[in-house]
């Protein structure tokens, strides 16, 4: 080496240093950046997994909550069946599920058939469990464990003909008014309107029990009935007489005696007792209207429990005719003195009496005072009481109703004719507050006073139904399924397996007839056996196409076909349930026990038909040479 040249050498390799540290970084970038983009592409993955996972388990509480359903209309819905086109049940685990993409390619479409059913709304379908629910709407009917009672007060007329029936388990006419001197009614015109009405019948349509409400609201005249054995003896058969002049139709009364006087406590507790006895030996009931406060204890419900079937509490009138000051008719609750539903309850429950004994009746109906001058600290005035719907016509249209949280109630300051008034009222909302609150308190059902107030508002009964209606799903099976895709195709030749069988038979033979006819002409028989390979071929088709229509038409053993299709449904059953596991296990037990022994047998004449078929062709040319 030169001299000269060591500067070149010493500059090419800090070059060369330079280039390898260069390299190194970037060697180190990449790495790093490997790593980095690795990082990245992880997190990447786990955040998209979470998203698949949550809609994932959105999609099952979709299934869940029934949401893929067929509405029902009834006025376009004219046929006798219902038919329903839709995916196919895919089960949470299994085989099917893990392999759910080729089973949608072969289960294209399931297409259920139902009967139809009027009362139906629609038809839900659980596609986890694989079940279907009839829904029959809220409005259909009552629960079977609760009871609504509605009065039709006499003064109503008609109003009958409009009731809800279907969400009423009990009806009763008011009223038949006691004399109290002789036992006989003070009311004969409303008696003979009752004789020639029609809400007997109105009721037995829809399978409510009709009552006939029985009163006496005065304590004197309740103190001389009371006093007169022979008073309540005349009673006790004028009823009886009139609950079975219409046969069938009357289910028992309901009792109604305010303004008791606490002497008379015993001979009340006496009379129930008689009555019931009365009562019971001809299938009728008794149900007791009572106070929500026992005022001097003259009911002693200790005792009345074990004669009458339930209590109903007239739970409105807190506030109202007698009152000096506006408040609510129905307090659900009130200042520690004064009385409220749920003290009227609670005193019930104290004295031993389980709620499923009790019923609740609540106001349709609203009370007006005039309080102009209670701002000046002067008394207000009981000015009216007004039904339900004339409540809602009269103020609803101008004025915005109030809230009271305390008694659950609502009312209207009203400013009408230089005087201000208020009106207090029950409507759909306070009322479903205290429907709810009677389901909580475990009471057998609630009332409605009075049936017609209403005018039939559809918040009320919605209430009505939504707190004390029958569940509406029913569980129901398909009348039958079809299958569509490859498989629904696959399902329809097996069904017509005879008929394409015979068809096959058919074509076998006539491909024979010409085949056999062609052979004649010796160029043709040439051509045709010239190869060996042709031969084969020839021998394959002819062997295929008749074991093919033999096996189908003729070959099958139907008592071994009936059993293997009961435990092939016996198959789905388990797997509709979601026991997988038994349902894999007999499947498997098919599949062993039944094997596809035409096949087989098939298979081996149809090689032996080959062979003999080939080995008579070849002697016959050796026999030609």
């Amino acid at each position: 080496m030169k001299l000269n040249e060591f500067p070149q050498l010493m500059s090419r390799a800090k070059t060369c240093r330079i280039l390898c540290l260069l390299a190194m970084f970037i060697l180190s970038g990449l790495t790093s950046y490997g790593q980095v983009r690795k990082s990245i592409y992880g997190a990447k993955r786990k955040i998209r997994t979470e998203i698949n996972r949550t809609k994932r388990d959105f999609r099952g509480l979709d299934k869940a909550l029934s949401s893929n359903k067929r509405t029902v209309d009834s006025s376009l819905d004219t046929a006798d069946v219902i038919m329903w086109s839709m995916k196919p049940h895919i089960p949470n685990s299994g085989m099917i599920h893990d392999y759910q993409y080729v089973y949608n390619f072969l289960h294209t479409q399931q297409e259920y058939t139902f009967p139809l059913d009027y009362d139906l709304k629609s038809i839900e379908w659980d596609s986890i469990n694989n079940l279907f629910y009839k829904n029959i709407g809220g409005s259909y009917k009552l629960d079977d464990n609760v009871e609504v009672i509605g009065w039709h007060p006499h003064w109503m007329g008609d109003a009958y003909k409009y009731y809800n029936y279907k969400l009423l388990s009990m009806i009763s006419f008011y009223s038949y008014d006691i004399d109290p001197y002789t036992g006989s009614y003070w009311n004969p015109e409303v008696i003979e309107q009752l004789r020639n009405s029609s809400l007997p019948d109105s009721a037995a349509k829809y399978g409510t029990k009709l009552l006939i409400s029985v009163t006496s609201l005065d304590k004197e005249y309740n103190s001389i009935f009371l006093g007169n054995e022979l008073a309540q003896d005349q009673f006790i058969y004028e009823i009886l007489e009139l609950l079975r002049e219409r046969e069938g139709m009357f289910a028992g009364i309901d009792l109604n005696f305010e303004e008791i006087d606490p002497d008379n406590r015993d001979d009340f507790t006496h009379f129930v007792k008689k009555l019931n006895a009365q009562l019971i030996n001809n299938d009728y009931m008794l149900i007791l209207d009572v106070p929500y406060f026992n005022d001097g204890n003259v009911l002693d419900y200790n005792e009345l429990k074990n004669h009458v079937v339930y209590f109903n509490i007239m739970g409105y009138d807190f506030s109202g005719v007698h009152s000096t000051y506006p408040g609510s008719i129905s307090p659900l609750q009130a200042m520690d003195t004064q009385p409220s539903l749920e003290t009227s309850v609670n005193d019930f429950f104290n004295d031993g009496i389980d709620g499923q004994q009790i019923i609740l009746s609540l106001p349709l109906y609203g009370v007006t005072w005039d309080i102009t001058n209670l701002e000046k600290g002067n008394v207000s005035f009981y000015e009216k009481s007004l039904p339900y719907y004339q409540v809602i016509s009269n103020y609803e249209t101008e004025y915005n109703p109030y809230y009271d949280a305390f008694s659950s109630s609502f009312f209207f300051v009203i400013n009408e004719n230089g005087r201000k008034m208020m009106c207090w009222y029950e409507n759909e909302i306070s009322l479903e507050i205290k429907f709810r609150w009677a389901k909580e308190k475990n009471l057998k059902g609630i009332g409605l006073w009075a049936l017609g107030y209403s005018q039939g508002a559809p918040e009320i009964w919605q209430g009505v139904a939504d707190n004390f209606g029958a569940d509406s799903l029913v569980v129901i099976s398909p009348v039958s399924s079809e299958l569509s895709g490859p498989y629904g195709i696959v399902r329809d030749i097996i069904k017509y397996k005879k008929v394409i069988g015979l068809g096959f038979l058919v074509f076998a033979g006539f491909v024979v007839l010409g085949f056999v006819l062609s052979l004649k002409d010796w160029r043709v028989r040439e051509i045709l056996f010239q190869k060996q390979s042709f031969r084969v071929v020839y021998s394959l088709v002819f062997i295929t196409l008749v074991v093919f229509g033999i096996q189908w038409l003729w070959t099958e053993d139907h008592l071994f076909q009936t059993k293997r299709n009961m435990e092939i449904v016996q198959a789905e059953q388990f797997q509709q349930a979601g026991e997988l596991d038994k349902a894999v296990s007999l499947y498997e037990s098919i599949l062993k026990t039944y094997p596809a022994w035409n096949l087989i047998i098939g298979i081996v004449f149809g090689a032996i038909a080959v062979l003999l078929i080939n080995m008579a062709f070849t002697r016959y040319r050796k026999l030609l040479k």
